[in-house]
């Protein structure tokens, strides 16, 4: 996702507003970044903000929006979810855009600041760095989800499932439930 900022020089509120839904997502998911069993559509991330100068400096103030499709961990059903966050960086310009500034020097991290290459920002690495930090650690349908059966692979509760009524025990604790049956009847 490019976003040409030379715009911002020529204007006389030094303010650019945009809101970009990506076309393509193959840049950010070839990181390596993004998990592959997350699923993001070609226009599944939305970015919505504005670049502002502020003396020397540009700054990114953004909102991202990014769908995406995986399975339940527990039932392995596809389930689409929807995660949102704020982005927020300085922009370093070099080349022909005008400024040829180097990082601010505002206490700002050089890990905070994007590169501008003749007026063009590339938000590609900065989004798959933001997504991979902003997804959730497990993935469910719902919090009361079942699960599925370790013996029969159905979803528990599955009224063809009968294996809850089997009781089987692992045969190396065993002798345990021999110990337990002994005690019952002393």
């Amino acid at each position: 996702m490019k976003i040409d900022i030379n715009e911002i020089f020529s204007s006389h509120t030094g303010v650019l507003d945009f809101d970009v839904t990506s076309d393509g997502i193959r840049e950010i998911t070839e990181t390596g970044m993004i998990p592959d069993y997350v699923r993001i559509p070609d226009d599944g991330i939305r970015v919505t903000g504005q670049f502002r100068s502020a003396g020397e400096f540009i700054y990114l103030s953004a909102s991202v929006t990014v769908r995406y499709k995986t399975d339940c961990d527990r039932c392995l059903r596809e389930i689409d979810g929807e995660t949102s966050f704020d982005l927020r960086r300085s922009v370093a310009v070099s080349g022909g855009a005008g400024r040829g500034q180097t990082v601010p020097d505002d206490g700002v991290d050089e890990e905070d600041v994007i590169a501008a290459t003749d007026g063009v920002v590339d938000l590609d690495p900065v989004l798959a760095e933001e997504i991979a930090l902003m997804l959730p650690t497990h993935f469910l349908c719902s919090e009361d989800c079942p699960g599925l059966c370790p013996v029969c692979g159905r979803l528990r509760g599955d009224p063809e499932c009968k294996c809850a009524e089997k009781k089987e025990i692992d045969p190396r604790l065993a002798i345990l439930k021999k110990l337990l049956d002994n005690s019952e009847e002393v």
